[in-house]
């Protein structure tokens, strides 16, 4: 698979699986300013994406130089492949249980109420930090950047890709902005069905697409060793 099929198809991934991010997003819908503060939010959690994709892509381009060739690339593929198979594992046998699927659980249920609350009328300040931290990076944003830096992009170029990703990432807040601006009082509505439909189908979604992403690139990883 091309590198630049692999970003698209893990900025897919980690743009519409639920989390942390899509709780602030409805927040904000709610709120009293919610076209401000949703620019601001995914604005913020855009550069944050953005500036750290750049940084690590070409840290990686100078250790792939260093290290000579695709080395660093395959271990670094079949370590966060076999997490990702590990994190499969974890939540099939019920030892890991994402955020978004611990709601009906009191402590899940305050945070979510806090959150909520803080996110009603938020600074401006507020929802730029809230951005950020509901975009921090994980094993699906690395395995990305590994294959952004494997083709050893000029700086533009990876500037570009990395761009590429976090739109993708963040489908549900662009989305959403798209339709306050639109249909401001469809937007709420839009995406607590779509939030419905996903708590339903959250746990196979992320056991199998976290599964054959694992596989895919502890395969790949393996490939480029042994060639």
């Amino acid at each position: 698979m091309p590198p630049i099929v692999e970003v698209i198809v893990l900025g897919l991934f980690s743009g519409l699986r639920p989390g942390t991010s899509t709780v602030a997003v409805l927040a904000l819908l709610r709120g009293r300013r919610p076209a401000r503060t949703l620019l601001v939010f995914t604005a913020a959690a855009f550069a944050f994406i953005w500036a750290i994709g750049v940084l690590v892509v070409l840290a990686f381009d100078g250790a792939h130089v260093a290290t000579g060739g695709t080395t660093l690339s395959s271990v670094l593929d079949i370590a966060l492949g076999a997490a990702a198979i590990g994190f499969a594992a974890g939540l099939h046998r019920g030892w890991v249980n994402p955020t978004f699927r611990r709601s009906p659980s009191a402590t899940s249920n305050g945070r979510a109420a806090r959150l909520t609350r803080r996110m009603s009328d938020p600074s401006v300040g507020v929802a730029a930090v809230t951005g950020a931290l509901t975009h921090l990076p994980g094993i699906v944003y690395v395995l990305a950047l590994n294959a952004i830096a494997l083709q050893t992009p000029p700086a533009a170029g990876a500037g570009l890709e990395v761009g590429l990703y976090a739109v993708l990432w963040l489908l549900v807040p662009l989305l959403s902005l798209c339709l306050v601006v639109a249909r401001p009082g469809a937007a709420v509505i839009y995406l607590e069905r779509a939030t419905v439909w996903a708590r339903r189908h959250e746990h196979a979604g992320l056991v199998a697409g976290s599964l054959v992403v694992g596989v895919y690139f502890v395969v790949k990883g393996t490939v480029q060793l042994l060639d």
